[in-house]
């Protein structure tokens, strides 16, 4: 969507429970996902982002950063998932950003 890439290397998935990576964008960090069952047909998605680097106040901008992008993505996927709406929270949040699919290509 908006031109970037990333690079992801998948430490470890335990189906239903947990997904852990470290990802490189913009630094190499470690995110984990873990997924709590909350009655027959809930589930609590808690992520755990860490590994930033450099003082104080530039790791404070960066998790805070990752939490507001985090948040996002989980209230988008939240609204697809129980209510079929395309929220398209992530395009919106920064329009004059956007790159059109095929000029990422090039």
């Amino acid at each position: 969507m908006y031109g970037v890439g990333d690079e992801v290397a998948v430490k470890a998935i335990e189906p239903n429970s947990r997904i852990l990576y470290d990802w490189s964008f913009p630094d190499f960090t470690t995110v984990e996902w873990t997924f709590t069952p909350r009655g027959a047909d809930a589930t609590m998605v808690s992520v755990v982002n860490s590994g930033f680097r450099g003082d104080a106040v530039g790791m404070t901008a960066q998790a805070i950063d990752a939490t507001q992008g985090f948040n996002i993505v989980l209230c988008a996927a939240k609204a697809w998932l129980e209510h079929g709406i395309e929220l398209n929270a992530v395009a919106d949040k920064a329009p004059d950003h956007h790159v059109p699919a095929w000029k990422a290509r090039q």
